[in-house]
């Protein structure tokens, strides 16, 4: 199957070369007898979004995609995730942005940002000043680094 460049961009690599993890971890929490955490996937290449759901649901997790900023903000305040994974560069409503506003109804949600762009320091600082700070993963990033980094 041949991928998108903007999606081994993405990973690095051709995401069909990285099997699923053979086993869930000892820690993981599905084994340790709780739910497995909700993840909400935010980016605005659906591809992207939904390549990186796949990953997720496959390895233990419930996730799910936003498409945009606005559908983010919409599907938190539906139901707050533990955790979001966001791409920051959005049109409209920037990944930063939605952030804020998830942190907002949803305090507990822990925020991982995705970016491969310079730009991004500027909105992350912008952010801080106002009172928040989010962790950031560079992108690329091979997909079990990505499940390491979430169950850490």
């Amino acid at each position: 199957m041949m991928f998108s460049p903007a999606l081994i961009s993405y990973f690095g690599s051709d995401p069909s070369e990285t099997a699923p993890l053979e086993a869930l971890s000892p820690s993981s929490p599905t084994e340790a007898g709780t739910p497995a955490p909700r993840i909400l996937v935010v980016d605005d290449e659906a591809l992207i979004a939904d390549t990186v759901v796949q990953i997720l649901n496959r390895n233990g997790f419930i996730a799910e995609a936003a498409y945009s900023g606005e559908e983010a903000i919409a599907a938190a305040r539906r139901s707050c995730p533990e955790l979001v994974l966001s791409d920051v560069l959005m049109p409209h409503i920037d990944g930063v942005e939605a952030a804020i506003q998830i942190q907002n109804h949803c305090p507990e949600t822990r925020i991982v940002l995705f970016s491969g762009q310079a730009a991004t320091i500027e909105i992350l600082s912008r952010a801080k000043e106002r009172g928040y700070t989010f962790e950031l993963l560079a992108k690329p990033i091979h997909p079990t680094q990505l499940i390491q980094h979430l169950r850490g």
